[in-house]
């Protein structure tokens, strides 16, 4: 009786796959770098980790959110004032006249108060005439008040006339209060002509 057994190439298949296992089990190929299974197929990241840099995150989102929010409030508080600067007095001793200088504007474009310049004082001591300068005008656009500035007094003690600086004028474009300046005073105290300052007009 003859037997035959076919049970080799079964072995042999058998085999052949169980080695291939144990190869693709020992190494992992990942990105052209060969790597142990073990450290291929490491596990997740732990919870607590993943918690802790969310968390980092977002408490580094909140930081810098509220550094723009404070930084925006510092824009907001910071509406600078305007001051236009005062004229200059004039005074003469010897006959000749004085113009006092006219008060500096003032203008905001950033919510702040505008007050403009107050003109200079003007005054003869020898007969010449006295002319006070203008008060400076004032201009906001964004909300604050506007002053204008008071014009400048003129005195004269010898007879020369004395003319009073306009008030400056002053607008507001914002919703903000505008206030007039004053005009200056006249004083003649020898014989001559004494004309007061013109107020000057408000705008809002």
């Amino acid at each position: 009786m003859q037997r035959i057994s076919q049970t080799t190439p079964e072995i042999r298949t058998k085999r052949g796959f169980r080695i291939s296992t144990l190869v693709a089990s020992a190494v992992v190929v990942a990105g052209g770098i060969l790597l142990p299974a073990t450290v291929a197929s490491a596990g997740t990241m732990p919870d607590s980790v993943v918690t802790t840099v969310a968390a980092h995150h977002k408490n580094h989102d909140q930081k810098n959110h509220h550094e723009k929010s404070h930084h925006k409030e510092d824009h907001k508080k910071n509406k600078g004032n305007a001051t236009g600067g005062n004229g200059g007095d004039a005074t003469t001793n010897g006959g000749g006249n004085a113009t006092g200088g006219n008060g500096g504007n003032a203008t905001t474009n950033g919510g702040g108060n505008a007050t403009g310049g107050k003109g200079g004082d003007a005054t003869t001591n020898a007969g010449g005439d006295a002319t006070g300068g203008k008060g400076g005008d004032a201009t906001t656009n964004a909300g604050g008040d506007a002053t204008g500035g008071k014009g400048g007094d003129a005195t004269t003690n010898a007879g020369g006339d004395a003319t009073g600086g306009d008030g400056g004028n002053a607008t507001s474009n914002g919703g903000g209060d505008a206030t007039g300046g004053n005009g200056g005073n006249a004083t003649s105290n020898g014989g001559g002509d004494a004309t007061g300052g013109n107020g000057g007009d408000a705008t809002a």
